[in-house]
């Protein structure tokens, strides 16, 4: 696959013999639906004669204790589960696995039929959750894109990142829509980005102002002496010092069910600084409270102060490997952080570059992340516990070779 602009193809009603109208879209639910009111999708009659009804267009987690599947008649009562029987997983008539339920006699003068519950369930029998995981399945399952087309590592280390950070996704697909529009859809909620690297591949990933990396993941470092045409930039307008977030979207209503606001939504300190700059985001991905108190926080805790962008040129051409989203080192003596300190061994994300191989130079924008490389003393007697170091957390100024 060359690009995302094609659209998802998603099973109509019409691929079985006697549906109620062969145009309607079999959809795609993933996460846990639940939350709100009420149905959250629509159940499609693929069989008029034996009253049958695709729930999605593929197999749904097993109802259970903690997946409380429930069908709802076009009044919005809840339909008594002894009125149909439930099937998950079923190859209906050979057409593809689909999730079914078969009613015991016409349902028809209660459509439109809509449900809630959980969705695609994962390797593990649990509903995909993982923001990533959802990505991974869209662009894999869905899309037909080559595994080796996605560059498994910065996979991973977004998928890991959002599963400690507590995020977990859920939504419904049912109509025309391109891959690179759901997939910018979901991870642009969890503050995640995806582009094409330089050698072919697609990279996923998760909050590029995160600075906690590994060494084996800084790609670059910036030299004061290889640097020219060095600017700096901060806008007000980019700050954020509290979050409210509208949540538990129906797509049958196409309105949020559910709000949040919380303390972990505001920084006081930025307010003191640069007064309430408030932000409220309407997601349509995000179900849980404990979710949107999580992403609230991240979003206050990377934007309450304004982000420093870099631009410069490079005329070594030590650094022409990098690409967008890398992260490197930044040193510059005459720039300082919050506390005062050089920027020595900044940890900066690339946002663009622009070779010009004519001239021998490369011009770089990058973001300040607001995070160093940290060096650690052994307890072993040599640094004393006098005031003068960090136990942790100390910057580390030494030259650090790539």
């Amino acid at each position: 696959m060359a690009g995302l602009d094609t659209s998802l193809t998603l099973p109509l009603a019409g691929r079985y013999p006697d549906p109620r109208n062969g145009a309607e879209v079999l959809p795609l639910v993933y996460g846990r639906m639940l939350g709100g009111q009420g149905g959250l999708w629509k159940a499609i009659c693929i069989d008029r004669q034996a009253f049958v009804y695709a729930l999605a267009g593929h197999a749904l987690t097993p109802p259970g204790p903690d997946n409380p599947l429930t069908l709802y008649d076009g009044d919005g009562a809840v339909i008594d589960p002894a009125d149909y029987q439930l099937d998950p997983a079923q190859d209906y008539l050979g057409r593809g696995v689909v999730a079914t339920a078969r009613f015991r006699a016409d349902a028809q003068a209660r459509e439109p039929i809509a449900l809630r519950g959980h969705g695609k369930p994962g390797p593990d029998g649990a509903p995909l959750s993982n923001p990533l995981d959802l990505a991974r399945d869209l662009l894999l399952v869905q899309g037909g894109l080559d595994p080796d087309a996605l560059d498994a590592g910065l996979f991973g280390r977004a998928r890991s990142r959002a599963a400690l950070a507590g995020y977990r996704a859920a939504g419904v697909i049912s109509s025309s829509v391109s891959l690179a529009q759901a997939l910018t859809s979901l991870l642009g909620e969890f503050l995640g980005s995806w582009w094409w690297g330089g050698d072919g591949r697609l990279r996923l990933s998760l909050d590029l102002t995160t600075g906690g990396l590994d060494d084996g993941e800084l790609g670059g470092a910036f030299s004061q002496a290889q640097l020219s045409q060095v600017s700096v930039t901060a806008n007000l307008s980019d700050v954020v010092n509290q979050v409210e977030i509208l949540h538990a979207y129906n797509p049958l209503t196409q309105e949020a069910q559910a709000a949040w606001s919380g303390a972990a939504g505001v920084d006081r300190r930025s307010q003191g600084l640069y007064g309430v700059r408030r932000q409220e985001l309407s997601l349509q991905w995000v179900r849980e409270d404990a979710v949107a108190a999580a992403l609230a926080a991240r979003l206050v805790a990377a934007f309450a102060f304004p982000r420093r962008t870099i631009s410069c040129q490079e005329g070594a051409l030590v650094n022409f490997h990098l690409e967008r989203g890398d992260a490197a080192l930044l040193s510059l003596d005459w720039l300082c952080d919050p506390r005062g300190q050089p920027l020595l061994n900044q940890i900066v994300r690339v946002l663009g570059l622009e070779p010009e191989l004519d001239r021998g130079v490369v011009t770089f924008s990058l973001l300040d992340t607001g995070c160093y490389r940290t060096v650690t003393h052994a307890a072993n007697g040599v640094c004393l516990a006098d005031g003068g170091r960090l136990a942790g957390g100390e910057r580390d100024t030494r030259e650090f070779p790539i």
